[in-house]
């Protein structure tokens, strides 16, 4: 491309004019559907194992917990390139969307090669958790595998929130779709030795994971690569460029940070404080957040899409439009989640039946439901305005409030509830977590009222944009 030839930057994908509800719901539906992908392969893992036993789907609910313990961290940083890219796409800069593409890209490959050295350390962090050794076995397994395979977990995370951010959400679904597809055909192959193939279990269901994430990345990447989608947002531009992997990790590490700090106190939680009484009760919140997870996955994908529509309106110069589209997803979001809370109280004596027909794991696991079902209003706050707020780069406070509070109430005192009063059994634990989440929903919708993410100036232009063969769009030249 020579220096003189220009391009018209009008993305054939800019959103046209259209109700508030149908653009969030536009972007929200397929990002939804694409989280509930996620969801249902671990339902489908969780499942299938459990026809082997109680020790099978709880080694691949700990081990997995424990594994997005480590690789959720780089999924965290990743969300933000969804915040970047949005940015540049309301400001009409499509030419910067490719190349903070591919450093989310440079990130998850040089994030996947740190993670390989917390490999060895799986099987002894799960024996001073005091798990029984078949268990420690089974658990290891499933992490050693599913950690093996973050440098590809990442790439798909960044070429989806790229496509997100870009307004091609129905991609990011289809692709989702097909990893699923790709999933369930492996499980059933490798969990059972069917046709042929060997009997793994859950090696087998680890191994289904990976396939499915793969298969998503190539579909993402094949249409994020593609010639029409190149000359428009520049996705061929791969070189590793500080600038812009300095702008990455300033709202990113702290997004990283709040995702592991959260997903790893939860891990904790089921395999530390629910570990105090014993492998039924682990089998129980196991099985109980395989529901949870069908709330609040969907409330993730709606408060993906909130990022996006945030972003992109304050690339735009409409912050109050940003704002109102972030109160519309809670509304959505709330509703949805609402309804599942009154089906886990209400319904969970036959949803725990689905999993397992042992007394002492049914006792447990509808006890947890209840819970389940009260925490619904508060996570929906949490998991939207926390979209919101990363929308505009407002990361770090979040991420030390979330830490704080997850550790020193749901940790801390969980497990200080379990050892004190054992005669309150898991509603002790339980309590403290729902307390907790009462607590940070409550503080993240007031620090997004509060309004100071309005004041929030990411870094948008570096001396490296004029290249050759870059013409600005319009508005967007240095001054």
């Amino acid at each position: 491309m020579s220096a003189t030839t220009t391009h018209s930057y009008e993305s054939p994908t800019a959103p046209p004019v259209q109700s508030p509800l149908r653009e969030l719901l536009g972007l929200a539906i397929p990002t939804v559907a694409q989280m509930a992908s996620y969801t249902v392969m671990q339902f489908a893992d969780t499942w299938m194992l459990s026809r082997l036993g109680v020790t099978e789907p709880t080694a691949a609910g700990n081990g997995g917990l424990l594994a997005w313990s480590v690789i959720g961290f780089g999924v965290g940083v990743l969300f933000c390139v969804n915040a970047l890219v949005s940015q540049h796409f309301g400001q009409k800069d499509f030419h910067a969307c490719g190349r903070y593409l591919w450093q989310g890209v440079w990130f998850g490959l040089f994030f996947a090669c740190v993670t390989a050295a917390f490999i060895p350390f799986t099987p002894r962090l799960f024996a001073l958790m005091g798990h029984d050794p078949a268990l420690i076995a089974a658990e290891g397994t499933f992490f050693r595998i599913t950690v093996g395979g973050t440098a590809i977990k990442l790439a798909a995370t960044a070429f989806g929130q790229f496509l997100l951010a870009t307004n091609r959400p129905w991609i990011v679904m289809l692709s989702a779709v097909c990893g699923v597809s790709a999933n369930l055909g492996v499980n059933s192959l490798l969990i059972y030795g069917n046709l042929g193939f060997p009997r793994l279990g859950v090696a087998g269901a680890a191994w289904g994971t990976n396939v499915g994430v793969t298969v998503e990345l190539c579909f993402l990447a094949a249409v994020a690569l593609r010639p029409a989608t190149r000359r428009i947002f520049n996705t061929a531009d791969w070189p590793l460029r500080p600038a812009q992997m300095r702008t990455l990790l300033s709202i990113g590490l702290p997004s990283g940070l709040q995702i592991v700090a959260d997903i790893a106190a939860w891990m904790l939680f089921q395999t530390w404080v629910m570990g105090q009484f014993g492998t039924a009760a682990m089998a129980a919140n196991t099985f109980a957040f395989r529901y949870l997870s069908v709330s609040f996955m969907p409330a993730f994908g709606i408060a993906t899409a909130v990022t996006a529509l945030v972003g992109r309106y304050i690339g735009a110069g409409k912050p109050a439009v940003a704002a109102h589209r972030a109160h519309l997803g809670f509304a959505v979001a709330a509703g949805y989640m609402l309804i599942c809370g009154a089906v886990y109280i209400f319904g969970r004596n036959v949803l725990m039946g689905l999993f397992t027909h042992d007394p002492e794991v049914l006792r447990l696991g509808t006890i947890v439901l209840i819970f389940c079902g009260i925490y619904q209003l508060f996570d929906a706050m949490y998991i939207v305005y926390n979209g919101a707020l990363r929308g505009a780069g407002d990361t770090f406070v979040p991420a030390v409030t979330l830490f704080v509070l997850c550790w020193v109430i749901m940790v801390g005192g969980g497990y200080a509830v379990a050892r004190l009063r054992p005669q309150w059994g898991i509603v002790g634990p339980w309590t403290m977590s729902a307390v907790y989440g009462a607590i940070l929903g409550g503080f993240i919708l007031a620090r997004f009222c509060r309004g100071r993410w309005r004041d929030i100036r990411l870094e948008t232009q570096h001396p490296s944009d004029t290249v050759r063969g870059f013409v600005p769009a319009a508005g967007t030249e240095p001054a």
